[in-house]
């Protein structure tokens, strides 16, 4: 205990600790160490320096109310007060009401949760649920997807560099490719393309198996970390008729999307689709609390009434975490921050246009509600990739890092470091314009950074 207590705290000795003790997530480990926050408010936050920064990108796309709500803080420390944590196996308060908030603010006939700690927990059940449920085994996932850094949401994470060094497992895996209209696998354009998309993954999804061999198929409905790809509007409509064609389970991966984020409770809600399972995580707390949830419908989870129900976790409906999202999603309704996201995320996009044509870097502008794209190319007409797909893996010069160094300088910080071409803009849903008019202006000054890898 006298080692414990001798631990110090100075500046030099943290910055140590950081380098001999700590692995840094998705990276090669950095000989020094990152920034430390002291402290963060609302849309701001700041370093040990005493600088003071905007979070353009929400932290990881999470913290949708914002930074330290007091509402939430009391929240929290009131159930700490009462009730940490229990066995899973016993019920609490805060377990039974988050079940039955989930219910109502979620689609259609979803409504029956296993709650986890994170997102990747969340895909993690919703996969083995799919395959529990349907007594088959294959899970179609999809290129230049991110589900999670563990087991089976590692192996359908398809196309995204991360996943290469991983011992792939836990369930047999069929790829096929994005909605992606700016790079379209096919060559087409859309709406000529006449949805050659949902074509091809109908055409594999026969060629594996069908309705004899597949599971599920897991979505991002507006993909995040690997470019922001926003659908057309008949993609999910017609994947869902597909997966009740051959009685396929449809995962909606709304980790990231979900809770406002896109301008609607949960993305799919742009298309009036309902999937069989719903993973949440992220907004679910706004990063208050590690919590997750896998939402399926009520005849999914009657059916385990019946039959085993093979999956479960130490910390499954955490009290601390559960009383945190019960407050959270109450915020979301009265503040009005679904509808905040819908209106000023028109505004985001609008202004990323605006940036597009004054920075030849910038390919391509995308996005739904507070989550816009700026896709980074060396040539706007050939649309040449800044980086290469395995960039974000190799040792070596990446401009995109440039780009976030030089944001972070200018006092923002956004999603840069993400595998692909992307640069997020993803403010909390409590931002205001002049937020947004700020983060752009920062932007339109970083982007300057760039413009010698231009041709």
């Amino acid at each position: 205990m006298n080692r414990i207590k001798s631990v110090a705290k100075e500046k030099t000795s943290l910055n140590n600790y950081e380098v001999d003790n700590i692995y840094q997530s998705w990276c090669h480990q950095p000989p020094q160490s990152p920034a430390r926050v002291v402290s963060a408010k609302g849309v701001r936050f700041t370093t040990e320096d005493g600088r003071e920064r905007l979070d353009f990108s929400s932290c990881f796309v999470s913290h949708n109310i914002g930074h330290q709500d007091q509402r939430v803080v009391d929240a929290i420390c009131k159930q700490a007060n009462k009730l940490t944590s229990f066995a899973p196996s016993f019920s609490t308060e805060p377990r039974a009401i988050l079940g039955k908030m989930l219910e109502d603010i979620t689609p259609g006939n979803l409504g029956t949760s296993f709650i986890s700690l994170g997102g990747t927990e969340a895909n993690e059940a919703a996969i083995k649920i799919a395959q529990q449920y349907t007594g088959k085994r294959k899970i179609v996932g999809r290129y230049r997807s991110y589900h999670g850094g563990t087991g089976a949401s590692m192996s359908v994470s398809l196309g995204d560099p991360r996943s290469w060094a991983v011992v792939t497992g836990t369930t047999d895996v069929v790829a096929v490719p994005q909605p992606y209209c700016y790079r379209c696998p096919f060559g087409h354009k859309y709406p000529a393309c006449n949805m050659q998309c949902i074509k091809y993954t109908e055409e594999v999804i026969k060629l594996e198996g069908g309705d004899e061999a597949i599971a599920g198929m897991i979505c991002e409905p507006v993909t995040g970390a690997n470019g922001i790809i926003v659908p057309p509007p008949e993609y999910f409509p017609m994947l869902r008729d597909i997966c009740d064609k051959y009685g396929i389970m449809l995962i909606a991966d709304e980790v990231m999307t979900g809770f406002g984020r896109t301008g609607k409770w949960f993305a799919l809600d742009h298309w009036d689709v309902v999937p069989d399972i719903l993973s949440l995580a992220k907004g679910l707390t706004s990063g208050y609390f590690p919590l997750g949830a896998t939402v399926t419908t009520k005849e999914v989870g009657k059916y385990f009434m019946d039959n085993m129900f093979s999956h479960g976790a130490t910390y499954a409906g955490h009290a601390l975490g559960c009383a945190t999202a019960a407050e959270v999603i109450k915020i979301y309704e009265s503040d009005n921050l679904i509808e905040n996201s819908a209106t000023l995320g028109k505004y985001l996009l609008e202004k990323a246009l605006e940036l597009k044509e004054k920075h030849p870097i910038i390919g391509d502008v995308r996005g739904l509600g507070l989550f816009v794209g700026l896709e980074l190319v060396k040539n706007q007409k050939t649309m040449e990739p800044l980086i290469p797909i395995d960039a974000k893996i190799r040792k070596g010069l990446n401009p995109k890092l440039e780009l976030g160094k030089r944001l972070g300088e200018l006092g923002m910080m956004a999603m840069a470091a993400n595998p692909s071409n992307v640069i997020a803009m993803a403010p909390p849903l409590i931002a205001t314009k002049a937020d947004i008019d700020e983060g752009v202006s920062i932007m339109d000054e970083a982007l300057e950074v760039l413009r010698k890898y231009t041709e």
